[in-house]
């Protein structure tokens, strides 16, 4: 659905004509409003939140600068960086845990012969218990 937009010098929405299409239309012709595709997300009530981007003509809001589509394709975007890096680093610990069982095991495996051939009690010759 087309709406026609009015918008102040720092490019604040002051009117919109949001009734129909050809009603838009007309309202365009008029100086200072412009033609543009509506978002689902913008109403009236909140007007104060939206501007109208210079290059592509389309509501975004003035915090981001983003369409509501742009808004979640950034943060989905995030997230799975976000959740990237989480499994990067569990990765990495699995790994580093990984090799340490390993080197215990070999560590185990030299060891062994030398404590089975070790017959005698460090009792019998003055040690302790």
């Amino acid at each position: 659905m087309k709406i026609s937009i009015k918008l102040d010098a720092d490019r604040n929405i002051i009117g919109v004509n949001n009734t129909n299409d050809s009603a838009a239309e007309a309202q365009s012709k008029i100086k200072g409003w412009s033609l543009i595709e509506s978002n689902p997300a913008f109403s009236i009530e909140n007007k104060e939140l939206w501007t109208v981007r210079e290059s592509d003509n389309a509501l975004v809001h003035i915090s981001t600068g983003m369409t509501p589509d742009e808004e979640k394709t950034q943060a989905d975007a995030l997230l799975g960086k976000t959740v990237g890096e989480a499994l990067a680093k569990a990765q990495t610990t699995d790994t580093k845990a990984e090799n340490a069982v390993n080197s215990a095991a070999q560590l185990g495996k030299l060891i062994a012969p030398l404590l089975a051939t070790q017959t005698t009690s460090n009792t019998e010759d003055g040690g302790t218990k």
